[in-house]
């Protein structure tokens, strides 16, 4: 099986040819503003045109909430999508390939499960990227719920004083821990501005970088722990460009320890490394 497989999400896309469950090459770009369905799913393809023709089947994974009406947006500040956005089909009139897609850490959930070495019957993926999103598997199957908003996580309430999220709600583990609410927290404290990627740099030197990481991480290790309290699980499984950041995973579990037995779970980075939401995104033709 040779798929297309695209991951979008809020500031970039990626996009790979994968065959077999192997990710063969793959490239990304900035995420364009979705303005319509169409243009979004031609500008996606015009970057793809070198893999059109070798493959069988398009997987898109996507940050949002995916319907049969298309992707909406639970958080758009994240990305914006006008509702509908019916991109799955765009995709498929305009490629003339069959186009399946989910969220994107849904995605990624499926696959992690599926490459774990010890089957479990409950886990559940967290991604901390641009948002924080995540995936859960009940019963060793994939649970979207009835309209896919099973597994948005990242809108769990943790913190009733804490910021607004995009989403509308007060206190989201979305709105303290993703690299979105990383970036604003460093842009009130450094001038000029640093990146994300400067700032996990300095923190083992910067009392204020360590702070705002370890607000985020403890974030994490909080929703870590709810979700084993009310679910069970028996894993949970970290990715995303800040849950694979230098020194974060350890973080998190580091916070998680000392937390009441109970409630302490093993989280584990992903296998899919970065582009977990990727191999999800094609490996929805394979299961």
């Amino acid at each position: 099986m040779r798929t297309l497989a695209i991951d979008i999400g809020g500031t970039k896309i990626a996009v790979g040819l994968v065959i077999d469950g192997q990710l063969t090459s793959r490239e990304q770009f900035s995420t364009p503003v979705a303005n319509n369905a169409e243009d979004f799913a031609q500008q996606i393809l015009t970057r793809s045109q070198q893999w059109l023709e070798l493959v069988d089947s398009i997987g898109v994974s996507t940050t949002g909430l995916v319907s049969k009406a298309g992707i909406s947006a639970i958080n758009p500040d994240t990305l914006a999508f006008p509702t509908p956005f019916p991109l799955a089909d765009c995709l498929q009139q305009q490629s003339g390939k069959p186009v399946a897609m989910l969220n994107d850490a849904q995605a990624a959930a499926w696959y992690e499960y599926k490459m774990l070495d010890d089957k479990v019957d409950n886990m559940a993926f967290i991604t901390v990227s641009t948002g924080v999103g995540g995936g859960i598997v009940i019963n060793r199957q994939l649970h979207k719920g009835n309209v896919g908003l099973a597994g948005h996580i990242g809108h769990s309430v943790i913190d009733s004083q804490g910021p607004t999220c995009g989403c509308g709600q007060t206190g989201c583990v979305e709105a303290i821990a993703s690299g979105t609410a990383i970036k604003k927290a460093s842009d009130a404290c450094f001038s000029p501005p640093i990146s994300n990627i400067e700032l996990f740099e300095i923190a083992s030197h910067n009392p204020q970088a360590e702070a705002i990481i370890d607000r985020s991480a403890n974030a994490i290790a909080t929703l870590c722990c709810n979700l084993k309290a009310t679910l069970d699980l028996d894993i949970i499984v970290l990715g995303g460009g800040i849950g694979l950041a230098l020194g974060y995973l350890d973080r998190v579990n580091q916070l998680i320890r000392q937390r009441p037995q109970a409630f302490q779970i093993s989280v584990v980075p992903a296998q899919g490394d970065y582009d977990a939401c990727l191999l999800g995104a094609a490996y929805q033709f394979k299961d």
